[in-house]
């Protein structure tokens, strides 16, 4: 018997080399994951405390050329307003008559991205947008965070320089803060009244 000259083994991968390619495979997604969660939550934090200073820095101008802050003249800065249609509206010069009263020269004090359609609308959310503005054909618009919530404002509405501090911020034993201004956002756990992980200016 003669053996052929041409014998050769078909290259291939076995069962055990395809288990172990596969367990890699599955060992670096496992790692990969919590490290582009984090990196996502950060982005997202990190939109809302931009958002929150721009926002800060469109109220400061609307004061700078109406010498006062845009709210209804029944407001008091110890309740906190939202970026809502309320006060958006003004900030950003709306056709409608809360606009035209309070910003009678209709500048666009504020200016940012079109907000997102949230994946999924829960009970905790303001509405089905996050982290933008929605603008309505009158030029008035919402104002989203990252968790499908409105900012919240408090603004020095009896104009002595201070703000009262938020109940829920225990940074300092004292009621008041030396600031015009206070913008937070609820965060992730969209509770506005946990400190944990509310992102805020000041």
């Amino acid at each position: 018997m003669r053996k052929s000259p041409f014998t050769h083994r078909v290259a291939g991968f076995t069962l055990l080399e395809l288990l172990v390619v596969i367990a890699i495979i599955g060992i670096l997604a496992g790692l990969m994951f919590p490290a582009t969660t984090g990196a996502l939550r950060r982005a997202e934090r990190t939109h809302a405390e931009n958002t929150c200073y721009n926002l800060k820095n469109a109220i400061s101008a609307y004061f700078t050329e109406y010498r006062k802050y845009p709210a209804e003249s029944d407001a008091t800065e110890s309740q906190e307003l939202r970026t809502d249609s309320d006060l958006m509206d003004i900030i950003l010069g709306a056709d409608n008559d809360t606009g035209t009263t309070l910003n009678p020269r209709k500048i666009a004090f504020y200016s940012g991205k079109q907000a997102k359609r949230a994946p999924s609308g829960g009970e905790n959310t303001d509405g089905p947008w996050r982290k933008g503005i929605t603008l309505g054909s009158d030029g008035g618009g919402e104002l989203y965070d990252p968790y499908s919530k409105f900012y919240l404002v408090r603004m020095d509405l009896d104009y002595n320089n201070r703000v009262e501090k938020p109940s829920w911020d225990e940074s300092t034993e004292s009621t008041m803060l030396p600031d015009a201004i206070l913008i937070w956002s609820a965060g992730k756990d969209t509770d506005e009244n946990e400190a944990r992980d509310n992102i805020k200016t000041w």
